[in-house]
């Protein structure tokens, strides 16, 4: 009888650890495809992040042109200056090309919260920074743009309304043919005015502000990539 029960025991203990050792394997191809899914995540979100730098490099270059077409004007408008008005209508134009702004990509990060995949990220601190821009930076982001392309479209109709203005623009800063002059009927009532000049100001002091909010992102960006790159080796 004591030999049947240690047979028994024994077959029963050979089952058991055999169920443990299957489980375990399981598990381990569970864990190990998760982990392979939130490393190519974390790897489409280090490429939008590159694409997203280069999108901010390209508007600070835009931005720059725009606020050194602000000062150029608010200079000439103080007499500092002598500008021809084909070339204060060039700068003219340039401020207000200052509509076009940055506009980040969320699609990843989305994809990441929403599948879970969030959680099996080891760095706290990457969840901390990931939550920080995306829950609070870009949300803020977002509001000064619309605040910002809001005034510059008033701005824009503004220079149709009084000068005629008809321009293209070009949002690659690396294109020789940066800004087109199509037509426009110089108006020196309205450049010379109060409310064009107070417009002028009103550009310099926002363009300054959305340069320093794109340099801030963009730090915040290298700082996330790095500690992407780490989670993943």
């Amino acid at each position: 009888m004591k030999k049947y029960i240690i047979k028994y025991s024994f077959e029963f203990l050979v089952i058991f650890l055999g169920i443990l050792i299957s489980l375990y394997f399981e598990q381990s191809r569970q864990d190990r495809i998760e982990r392979e899914r939130k490393n190519n995540s974390i790897g489409q979100l280090i490429k939008v992040i590159d694409q997203d730098i280069i999108q901010i490099d390209q508007f600070i270059k835009l931005q720059e042109k725009s606020l050194m077409s602000c000062n150029l004007l608010y200079h000439n408008l103080r007499g500092d200056n002598f500008l021809s008005r084909d070339t204060i209508i060039y700068h003219i134009s340039s401020v207000g090309r200052a509509l076009k702004s940055f506009f980040p990509q969320e699609g990843i990060f989305n994809q990441l919260i929403s599948s879970d995949l969030i959680k099996r990220i080891e760095s706290d601190e990457l969840k901390t920074r990931l939550f920080k821009l995306f829950n609070e930076d870009l949300k803020r982001h977002d509001v000064h743009t619309k605040e910002y392309d809001n005034f510059f479209l008033k701005f824009n109709y503004s220079l149709s309304e009084n000068f005629f203005l008809e321009h293209n623009w070009s949002t690659d800063p690396k294109e020789k043919k940066q800004i087109e002059i199509i037509n426009y009927r110089f108006n020196a009532k309205y450049y010379e005015s109060d409310k064009f000049f107070g417009n002028l100001i009103h550009s310099k002091e926002s363009i300054t502000s959305y340069l320093a909010e794109l340099g801030e992102l963009k730090s915040t960006y290298k700082e996330l990539k790095k500690l992407c790159v780490n989670e993943i080796d």
